[in-house]
């Protein structure tokens, strides 16, 4: 190919590339989790499967371990790397796995190391430097159609010989997936993720779709404030409250019984950690899940939702530390605080303390008072739904305070 026939195949990926981006600059990302059927595939083909997360853990402890002029010049050609093995002598590998698998292994290590200087120039601290990886559990799949694809039978739809299956680079055979059915209709393939999960290999597919303007209003709910908690994790000022903690099960406590009498390091104490890892994983589904559920019923139909920023992190450190771990309150509060219609108030606010309806502060309060009771003005109301209710009057005089008539939403208020 010569020079003239390359610039001209670079500016058709450039012009294509800015056409792709401004075209779903108008859509809506939506990304699927597909769960790929390794029963399909033959012992090898699995295995190689398998081999590739290895494999980019290879390649990318060796980036790590290369000055900064060689890892500059690192040629992703390259399929001949060291490495070290588990007692620390170094090993020569080659890689076998497609060359996108190394683009994007180097290409990813890059945009990190960008993000920590950058979060060190605007600190001016040290940060620290990436360290070597244990496990490498996740492969970025960037261009669909050359390294992942959806197959469609031979007359161009799913009924066909293909149905439900999508194309790795690198397996010949075609991998059949549960989940298709959550893809849009008419949905525009874009990139995805390979993910190595204790239950099995997941493709993350990102699809774009047309946005759609609801022309029928929906209906609008009451502002709410809500309360978190360790007796009940969420109160809400309606007096609702939600039990969000998902407890381990038996079984779990029984493998972890059965894995400290096991020898460390045999093949049975391997076998065991698995099956731990995945009851992880059902425990923190499970606690997702029911995150998700409360997220929605707090959030849907409302214009105002005032929680209080809580130091979860100190709570699970204190003597509420299984309570906490139990429960999904760091993740409901992570979805809460990105949400443009919910408004946080400072976490020294004395929301428990305080009368939301004389103003006065009780100060002799424990965590054995279920019920307040204001000795100024007599209201008694059960502790947790008292909270909430002060923090939607803190959240309503706030806004008044800062933002004039016409925009009062805490979406424009800056925290």
């Amino acid at each position: 190919m010569t020079r003239e026939e390359r610039e001209n195949k670079g500016r058709r990926i450039k012009e294509k590339g800015e056409a792709t981006r401004l075209r779903h600059a108008s859509m809506h990302p939506v990304v699927v989790e597909l769960k790929l059927d390794l029963k399909c595939l033959n012992n090898a083909e699995r295995n190689k499967l398998f081999l590739y997360f290895t494999e980019c853990r290879w390649l990318c402890n060796h980036l790590l371990g290369l000055s900064n002029d060689m890892f500059r010049d690192f040629e992703t050609r390259t399929r001949c790397i060291t490495s070290l093995d588990k007692d620390g002598n170094e090993v020569e590998r080659n890689l076998t796995m497609p060359a996108k698998f190394i683009q994007t292994v180097y290409s990813s290590l890059k945009q990190d190391m960008k993000a920590l200087a950058a979060k060190r120039n605007k600190t001016g601290k040290r940060n620290g430097k990436l360290r070597f990886r244990s496990s490498y559990d996740s492969i970025e799949l960037n261009q669909y159609g050359n390294t992942h694809w959806i197959c469609y039978g031979p007359d161009g739809n799913k009924n066909g010989k293909y149905k439900n299956t999508i194309h790795i680079a690198g397996i010949k055979r075609p991998i059949r997936v549960f989940g298709m059915e959550q893809i849009p209709a008419g949905a525009e393939y874009a990139n995805a993720k390979l993910v190595k999960k204790p239950s099995g290999i997941y493709l993350m597919l990102t699809c774009y779709i047309q946005k759609h303007e609801d022309s029928t209003e929906s209906e609008t709910k009451p502002d709410l404030g809500i309360d978190f908690g360790i007796k009940t994790a969420i109160t809400t000022s309606d007096g609702e409250k939600y039990d969000i903690s998902v407890r381990e099960s038996e079984r779990l406590k029984g493998l972890q019984r059965k894995l400290a009498r096991q020898k460390k390091g045999s093949r049975g104490w391997y076998s065991t950690k698995l099956l731990i890892r995945r009851e992880y994983e059902k425990l923190a589904n499970r606690r997702r899940a029911k995150a998700n559920q409360v997220y929605h019923d707090i959030v849907t139909g409302r214009k105002l939702v005032v929680m209080q920023d809580e130091n979860i992190k100190g709570w699970h450190k204190g003597l509420f530390g299984k309570q906490v771990q139990n429960s999904a309150l760091g993740t409901l509060r992570r979805k809460l605080m990105s949400d443009p219609n919910v408004l946080v108030i400072d976490r020294f606010f004395p929301s428990t303390r305080m009368c939301p309806v004389c103003g006065h502060i009780h100060e002799n309060i424990t965590l054995s008072d279920r019920t307040f009771a204001c000795p100024a003005c007599g209201y008694t109301e059960d502790r947790d739904v008292k909270s909430a209710k002060t923090l939607l009057l803190a959240g309503k005089h706030e806004i008044a305070c800062t933002l004039p008539e016409q925009k009062r939403t805490p979406a424009d208020v800056r925290l």
